[in-house]
């Protein structure tokens, strides 16, 4: 069974939790927090399980970020959330060389919310226009962040 190799093969990456998630609340199956760092062997794993990056985003709370990334199974539902704090101002660990789709998730949270990737290809904006000088979804959006037009 798909969950209990996940279980083990996350376990033995010394994590800050795997557990398994209430599905009918969460709608995950397994629920992983993570260091930064860990990301890249994080994605490995799921990668040689045959899981695919579902979605990738960011909260933003007072302190840190809040990088949350879904994976998924096509053959077996398995759906997996893994959470890894940010401090502010600091970069987290691209998984693009891992995912390569997870190279636009990344300019897409670079983008919004400022937060960069370390070792990522090609870190620019992907929404807004490239002179943007503003990160809309960050809880402090500060008025001198304004577009002049807007």
């Amino acid at each position: 069974m798909l969950l209990n190799d996940l279980t083990q093969a996350l376990g033995r990456l010394n994590l800050a939790k795997v557990a398994p998630g209430e599905y009918h609340k969460s709608g995950c199956h397994l629920e992983v927090e993570a260091a930064p760092a860990q990301m890249p062997e994080v994605a490995r794993v799921m990668l040689e399980q045959g899981c695919f990056l579902e979605s990738l985003t960011a909260v933003d709370f007072p302190e840190h970020f809040t990088l949350v990334y879904h994976f998924n199974h096509f053959r077996e539902l398995c759906r997996t959330v893994v959470h890894a704090r940010v401090p502010k101002e600091a970069a987290a660990p691209t998984i693009s060389h891992i995912y390569p789709g997870a190279n636009w998730y990344e300019r897409e949270v670079y983008d919004l919310f400022g937060l960069t990737f370390a070792g990522h290809p090609d870190l620019r904006r992907i929404l807004l226009p490239f002179e943007a000088d503003f990160h809309p979804l960050r809880k402090k959006f500060a008025p001198s962040e304004t577009p002049a037009d807007a």
